[in-house]
Parts: C-alpha cells; sequence; structure tokens
C-alpha cells in the first residue's frame, strides 16, 4: 500500500523536480554572484541565491577551497538553487593552515629533532605569556617572574646555590 502511493506521488510531480537539501560546490563567485554545481546536475554551474546570514567574502573563500555548501531549490526547481549554509570541517580548518614559519639567522638557533626542542640565542632567550615570562641571559642567569608562581614537586625538591635569600 505504501509503496503504491509513493508511485502515485512521484507520478504526479513534474519530472526534474528536487525536493529536500542537496550538498552541492561553489565553483565561483562572479560579481558577488556564486555559481553552484551538484549531483545530478546537467546544465554546468547555476547562479544561485544565498541568505543573508552568508558573507560574500566567505562564498569567496568556499569557492576557493571547492567547500561543499548546503543547497535547497526554490519551488522545487534545479534551476533555482539556494545556498543556505556551508559545511565547515575541522579537519579542513587544520589541513588548509598555513604552516608555521620559524626565522633563524643561522642554522644551529633553533633545533626540532621530533624528541626535544632546542632555542639557542647568543645574547637572551625569553619566553612571555601575558604578566609572566623566563628569561634566559648569556651571564647564566635564570628570571621568572609571574602574578602567581607555583614549584610543585612529586618528589625532592632542591634549592641549591652559593646562597638563598627569601624575601
Amino acid at each position: 500500500m505504501k509503496q503504491a502511493l509513493a508511485r502515485k506521488v512521484q507520478e504526479l510531480k513534474p519530472a526534474g523536480q528536487i525536493e529536500g537539501v542537496r550538498v552541492g560546490t561553489i565553483t565561483e563567485v562572479i560579481d558577488g554572484q556564486p555559481l553552484v554545481d551538484f549531483p545530478g546536475n546537467t546544465q554546468g554551474p547555476l547562479p544561485a541565491r544565498y541568505t543573508r546570514s552568508i558573507e560574500i567574502q566567505i562564498l569567496q573563500q568556499a569557492a576557493s577551497s571547492h567547500s561543499e555548501v548546503l543547497l535547497v531549490f526554490e519551488n522545487n526547481d534545479p534551476e533555482r538553487p539556494i545556498i543556505i549554509d556551508i559545511i565547515h570541517s575541522f579537519l579542513d580548518e587544520i589541513t588548509e593552515a598555513p604552516p608555521m614559519e620559524l626565522q633563524v639567522d643561522e642554522a644551529n638557533d633553533v633545533k626540532v629533532d621530533g624528541k626535544r626542542i632546542t632555542f639557542d640565542a647568543k645574547e637572551q632567550s625569553e619566553l612571555r605569556c601575558g604578566k609572566s615570562s623566563i628569561i634566559l641571559t648569556r651571564a647564566g642567569k635564570v628570571i621568572i617572574r609571574g602574578a602567581y608562581l607555583l614549584n610543585r614537586s612529586s618528589g625532592v625538591n632542591r634549592i641549591k646555590g652559593g646562597s638563598v635569600q627569601i624575601n
């Protein structure tokens, strides 16, 4: 009974209509007009409208990276696509991120071998984050500054020096 009803609905539906949401891609953006393509489209890229929540810059980025978009069709007409959203994947964000570059003056300034990272500086190395910093000087000084310092050890916590001053 259900199959017969489904066949009857298919017969009543005009040929070439698209119901529901489809996944497609933005092929390019020309003068602010996105062109989309989707599986089953035989006419090539079609001009598409888009919702107000999508900015043209995002559409241009999606076109350059061939991102997938969600499409609906006005009156189920395959020639009248509307972009309702861009499909985003965190994996795409990671793979599209520009590679990190380290600038060094000499080949031995920064070493990364997978087990240890060594930074060499001729005068001073400084690591900063907000109100905290760690400074290593050529003279052998280690200066640790911060709004709150915590020194914790599960084993022996030693303080050695020629002299030790507290406050």
